[in-house]
C-alpha cells in the first residue's frame, strides 16, 4: 500500500454511516497508515485504529440512541445539550477501548481540536488518549451545544468550527493519496450560519474571533471541498459518501434509522471494494 491518509468528517449521529464504512475496511483488513478526523469522526476513528469492529457498531448505532444523549437529561447532568460523558460511559460499558491495540496500531491517528485561547486547530495523535479520553471528548464538544473541555491545561472544543474535513492536515503529513469519508449526501451545500447562532455564540463565548470563525465556517468548508475535488481530478483522492437520503440528520437518535444508515455505509463500501484496493495499490 502507498502512503495514504483516511480523512473522516464529523456530522453528529450521521457518523453512523462512517462507522459502517470503517467496519467494511476492518473486515477486509484495509489498514491505512494514517487517519485524521474531528468531532464524531474522531470517535469513529478511535475504533478503526484499535481495530474494534464491535466498538464501531456500538458507537455508530447504539450509543446515540440512549436517553442521556440529547436534550434535558444531559443538560441538567452535564451542562450540555449533547451528553458526551453519558455517551462515552455507554460505549466503554459495552466495548471498552483496547488501549494496547490503539497504541501498537500500524495506523497513526490524529485528532483535531480547536484551541479556544489561540483560535488555532491543533492535532494530537493516539498517544494523547488517556483513560478518561479527554482528547476525544474535547473533539466532540460542539459549539454552543456542549461545554468545552480542559485538555493539557487549555480549553478546547470541536475543530469543526474551522476544519470540518481535515484534508489539509492529511496533505501536510505527506500522504500521496487520500480517502475522504463524508457524512453528507452528494449535492450538499453548507449555508452561512444563521443570525441566531451568531448571536448565541457571541452571548455564550464573548469572543469576537469565535463568532468570526462561525461566520466563515461555510467558506472554509467549501474551500476544503474544492481541494478534495481538485485532488480527485488528479487521481489522488477518493470520496466515500452516502448516495441515498434515509432521513438521517446529525441529531437522529432512532435506532430504526441509524441501523440502516450504518448498513448503507457498509454496503456502499463493499460495492466499491475493488476500486478502493486499486486506488490504494493493494494487491
Amino acid at each position: 500500500m502507498i502512503q495514504a491518509g483516511l480523512v473522516c468528517e464529523g456530522g453528529g449521529t450521521k457518523a453512523a454511516y462512517s462507522a459502517g464504512v470503517l467496519k467494511c475496511f476492518l473486515e477486509h483488513k484495509i489498514y491505512l497508515p494514517y487517519c485524521v478526523g474531528i468531532s464524531a469522526g474522531s470517535e469513529i476513528l478511535l475504533s478503526y485504529t484499535s481495530r474494534q469492529i464491535k466498538r464501531l457498531e456500538v458507537t455508530g448505532i447504539l450509543a446515540p440512541c440512549q436517553k442521556n444523549v440529547v436534550g434535558w437529561r444531559p443538560l441538567l447532568k452535564e451542562g450540555s445539550i449533547f451528553g458526551i460523558e453519558a455517551t462515552n460511559d455507554f460505549i466503554e460499558g459495552l466495548a471498552p477501548l483496547d488501549f494496547k491495540a490503539l497504541n501498537e496500531s500500524t495506523t497513526k491517528m490524529e485528532i483535531g481540536l480547536y484551541n479556544m485561547e489561540t483560535h488555532e486547530i491543533e492535532y494530537y495523535d493516539q498517544s494523547h488518549v488517556d483513560l478518561d479520553q479527554t482528547m476525544i471528548k474535547a473533539s466532540c464538544a460542539l459549539l454552543i451545544l456542549c461545554k468545552p473541555y480542559v485538555f493539557r491545561g487549555t480549553k478546547y472544543m470541536d475543530a469543526g468550527l474551522v476544519d470540518m474535513i481535515s484534508i489539509h492536515q492529511s496533505i501536510r503529513q505527506g500522504n500521496e493519496k487520500h480517502i475522504i469519508v463524508s457524512t453528507k449526501e452528494e449535492g450538499y451545500v453548507r449555508k452561512p450560519a444563521p443570525k441566531y447562532q451568531l448571536a448565541l455564540a457571541k452571548l455564550m463565548y464573548r469572543d469576537d474571533k469565535i463568532v468570526e470563525d462561525l461566520k466563515m465556517r461555510h467558506v472554509h468548508y467549501n474551500e476544503q471541498w474544492d481541494t478534495i475535488l481538485e485532488l480527485e481530478k488528479q487521481g489522488k483522492a477518493m470520496v466515500l459518501r452516502p448516495h441515498k437520503d434515509l432521513g438521517v440528520t446529525r441529531y437522529t437518535t432512532d435506532e430504526k434509522k441509524l441501523k440502516p444508515w450504518f448498513q448503507l455505509g457498509y454496503d456502499e463500501t463493499l460495492a466499491r471494494l475493488d476500486e478502493i484496493k486499486e486506488f490504494l495499490e493493494i494487491e
